[in-house]
């Protein structure tokens, strides 16, 4: 009986002591929050959606251009045509000034074409950048919220300053983890 005493008298006393062992601050839980946070991988960043953008109407404006330069190319031969049909020079400048024209007639109406293409480039640059700016500051917020979950955590489970120390010496993650 006598031993059962010495045994709970002792449990009692380690427990006693166990709760007066000093406990981490909040400033020290969230220093070790953060030291935890950078051992994690970083994550890989998202496609830029500016230079997919980008690359979209780049693709958009060469499929424009060539459609263009076959309209012209047409024009070209036709006018090569009879060119070699004709044989005064005074007929072949003529043919040669008809077809300049139409040659310019036929990019006035690509041009308006383009103007749309460069209007939507402007637009969907311009939608890039703000989903971008708000995905950023999402990753933020939500980087913010588990630093301070992870530090209220540590608080609330009144974790003690010694290992609290032990994690902020830490160099590695399972050295981290290893701290008791």
């Amino acid at each position: 009986m006598r031993k059962l005493g010495i045994v709970v008298a002792a449990v009692v006393a380690l427990a006693f002591a166990a709760s007066c062992a000093k406990k981490a601050t909040p400033a020290e839980c969230k220093a070790a929050c953060q030291k935890q946070a950078g051992f994690a991988e970083p994550t890989k960043p998202a496609e830029d959606p500016i230079k997919k953008v980008q690359a979209d109407f780049e693709v958009k404006v060469k499929a424009l251009q060539k459609e263009q330069l076959a309209a012209i190319t047409v024009i070209d031969q036709e006018l090569q045509g009879k060119l070699a049909e004709a044989r005064k020079d005074a007929k072949k400048e003529a043919l040669a000034e008809e077809y300049k024209a139409r040659k310019s007639e036929k990019a006035k109406e690509f041009a308006p074409r383009f103007t749309e293409l460069n209007k939507q480039k402007a637009d969907g640059i311009k939608a890039a950048t703000e989903a971008k700016a708000k995905a950023e500051a999402d990753a933020k917020a939500a980087a913010e919220k588990a630093l301070q979950d992870c530090a209220d955590k540590c608080v609330k489970d009144r974790t003690a300053k010694a290992r609290v120390d032990c994690q902020l010496k830490a160099k590695t993650l399972e050295d981290f983890g290893g701290c008791k």
